[in-house]
């Protein structure tokens, strides 16, 4: 009996792989456009924006290298959980820029007010995206190292939890390398902001916007997915 031909290894890191991160970093490129543009105005510049922004890139890769390593590896369990420990510390860091709105001073007779809206709207539409394509490749890997249920499961919490991290950052002022250097502290915080009605408040209203983003993000893919393989027949 003939056995069936296995498919060629595909490379660990390749061109086609990066194609996403290039496109999103030159949009973050774009980004800081906008920010030299506002500092043209002679203005006082918040430079939290660009270290903000930059935060979102963390899960972003994180997200990228546990793609590359359930798809070229198999399953790995103990490595993707470490990788998604680490990356779900980050992931609020993406929708957190969305809070850097209320920064904007509205005068409607200023066109720095306008471009502040559009500088500020930007960057936090990027690092969304950021977000999202991050928890796009975690979900795939989850699904790969476990199973579709386990990977479902998995994404559902993300959302609220996204939620509940901008809550930590904004408010509480936690930053995520807390963990490192003040373990007690870090954890007496979270502990202390369950209960908290802003916190659950984020966390519903983050988690439905990121689940509704996500939908419409994994939708797209899997349309486009399906095209392709139809084509390819």
């Amino acid at each position: 009996m003939p056995t069936r031909a296995q498919p060629p290894n595909k490379p660990f890191l390749s061109l086609a792989n990066f194609l996403p991160l290039l496109l999103l970093a030159g949009l973050s490129l774009l980004a800081l456009v906008f920010h030299w543009i506002r500092i043209q105005f002679n203005e006082a510049v918040d430079f939290s924006l660009d270290w903000n922004l930059f935060l979102s890139w963390i899960p972003l890769l994180i997200a990228f290298l546990a793609r590359a390593v359930s798809k070229r590896f198999g399953r790995l369990p103990l490595v993707i959980a470490l990788l998604s420990v680490c990356w779900l510390a980050f992931f609020p860091n993406a929708p957190y820029m969305i809070t850097d709105l209320v920064h904007l001073s509205v005068d409607y007779n200023r066109d720095l007010t306008w471009h502040d809206a559009i500088m500020l709207f930007y960057y936090a539409q990027i690092s969304l995206i950021n977000g999202l394509v991050s928890l796009y490749w975690m979900h795939g890997s989850w699904r790969r190292t476990y199973s579709k249920s386990i990977g479902l499961v998995l994404l559902l919490i993300s959302f609220p939890l996204g939620g509940f991290g901008v809550f930590l950052g904004r408010i509480v002022r936690l930053n995520s390398w807390d963990i490192l250097h003040d373990t007690q502290s870090f954890f007496d915080d979270i502990w202390n902001s369950v209960y908290d009605r802003t916190a659950l408040l984020l966390s519903v209203e983050f988690g439905l916007l990121l689940g509704t983003l996500y939908f419409v993000l994994w939708v797209l893919l899997r349309y486009r997915t399906r095209w392709l393989e139809r084509s390819a027949r």
